[in-house]
């Protein structure tokens, strides 16, 4: 008997020193990804800042030809300055180090703004953005730019799997003791509030597009989930966007 306890005693103290280790090692995996995100990012911004600087310059020049290759330069910059700044956000949720900025802002206007922002994003496959959202919806108390960058995750994601079809933006105002959730949405069970009488801001995006299996809707807000090697071939992307969404959300 007294040989057993000791065992157990040994093997928890064993599971204690591997949770330790494991945590260490992840708070250091995200560190380094933080650390190299940010190296990587002014040299990037060079680039596109100078891509820019160019395009003007060839037009102020007449030498309109060389545009396409500039804007490709542009193009590719951009693209992988928001997988690297995907990642930088991911360790610093990772890493407890994700701060936010609270302050009132008007609904209204910042969703017109993130509309007219990610609408030539949507049109480049075709699709038409559709936005419902009161003028009068009135203010919420949230970090603005979490907020921004929330919504153009869920659109861009959308605009990225769908073609020649809608994507849907309803923002709504409730008053419930309940957050309204239809049977398409995912809701974590760990992840519920206490809504009595609370005055609920809900952002809704709904498209058209390829849809998910419940295996794959299962998988939704792990780190560099996709569908499957194939829709990734196709489509790309890191997998990061809703995981990003569902670490500023939750």
């Amino acid at each position: 008997m007294r040989r057993a306890k000791q065992a157990s005693e040994a093997a928890h103290q064993q599971a204690l020193a591997a949770k330790e280790a494991a945590d260490e090692a992840s708070q250091a995996k995200s560190q380094f990804l933080a650390n190299m995100s940010h190296e990587l990012r002014t040299p990037l911004n060079a680039i596109i800042g100078y891509s820019e600087m160019l395009q003007e310059e060839v037009e102020d020049l007449d030498q309109k030809q060389l545009t396409p290759d500039l804007q490709k330069i542009h193009g590719a910059g951009k693209h992988l300055l928001g997988l690297i700044n995907d990642i930088l956000d991911l360790s610093k949720v990772e890493a407890g180090k994700m701060a936010l900025y609270l302050e009132d802002f008007d609904i209204a206007t910042m969703v017109a703004e993130v509309a007219s922002t990610v609408r030539p994003l949507v049109a480049k496959n075709g699709n038409q953005l559709e936005v419902v959202c009161p003028t009068d919806i009135g203010k919420m108390r949230a970090d603005t730019t979490k907020v921004r960058q929330t919504l153009f995750n869920l659109l861009s994601n959308a605009s990225k799997f769908t073609e020649k079809g809608t994507i849907r933006l309803e923002v709504r105002r409730v008053i419930s003791n309940q957050s309204p959730v239809t049977s398409g949405e995912v809701r974590s069970q760990s992840a519920s509030l206490n809504t009595d009488h609370c005055s609920l801001i809900t952002f809704s995006v709904t498209d058209t597009g390829i849809g998910m299996t419940p295996e794959q809707i299962s998988r939704l807000f792990e780190a560099f989930a996709q569908a499957d090697a194939s829709t990734t071939r196709k489509y790309g992307g890191t997998g990061l966007g809703w995981r990003s969404a569902g670490s500023f959300a939750g």
